[in-house]
């Protein structure tokens, strides 16, 4: 029997050189790429051909709990159309992961919510080249 355990304080997120805090309980962070790696053809008698895609960028989402100290940062990013650096570093044993990406962009300011509770805010960051190491 195979046991596995996931610390998320072990995955850091760094922007233009600040430290995220304040995620939300439900997400931290999620990388993805905005296309597929490889277009397929397949023809009428089964030859295939693949095309290579070469769209390397990607999308990061940050989320955050609505009173994290963060967000003015992230939306001084959006508002200044800055370009900026990422990097995300996960150092859990069992999937030791690092992303570091340069020139991206805020692609939405972040929304504003206010109610009872405080609620979770996502930040949508452009990545030209996203490579997930």
């Amino acid at each position: 029997m195979s046991v596995t355990s996931y610390d998320p304080k072990k995955v850091n997120v760094v922007v233009d050189g600040t430290v995220i805090t304040g995620f939300a309980s439900d997400s931290m962070v999620t990388a993805a790429k905005n296309e597929d790696a490889v277009s397929t053809d397949v023809g009428c008698k089964g030859d295939v051909c693949y095309s290579e895609n070469a769209n390397e960028s990607g999308t990061i989402t940050i989320t955050l709990q609505g009173t994290s100290s963060s967000i003015p940062k992230l939306r001084t990013l959006a508002s200044g159309r800055k370009q900026f650096s990422v990097m995300i570093s996960d150092a859990n044993d069992y999937d030791d992961i690092n992303i570091s990406a340069q020139r991206c962009r805020v692609t939405k300011m972040p929304d504003v919510s206010r109610g009872k509770t405080p609620s979770s805010v996502s930040v949508t960051i452009f990545v030209p080249d996203l490579q997930i190491r």
